[in-house]
């Protein structure tokens, strides 16, 4: 390994050593910042589904486009 390989490793270690290290936060969250996390969350999981969504409905057309009778099978 060369050597700033091996810095780079040894340094990012130590990052993710005091990243995760606990401390106390000292830190007030009012409840106008619980209610952005959860509306974050939310937006998330719509993002989601309408990204999801549409892929699959256009693999359902273009499925039924290169096998017509496979149509008729799924009703």
């Amino acid at each position: 390994m060369a050597p700033d390989r091996r810095n780079f490793a040894r340094t990012l270690l130590a990052v993710w050593i005091l990243a995760l290290a606990p401390a106390d936060a000292l830190a007030y969250v009012d409840p106008g910042s619980g209610l952005l996390i959860i509306q974050g969350l939310l937006a998330l999981i719509g993002g989601i589904i309408v990204f999801v969504k549409n892929p699959i409905a256009a693999l359902k057309r273009l499925w039924v486009r290169w096998f017509p009778g496979a149509k008729n099978r799924d009703q």
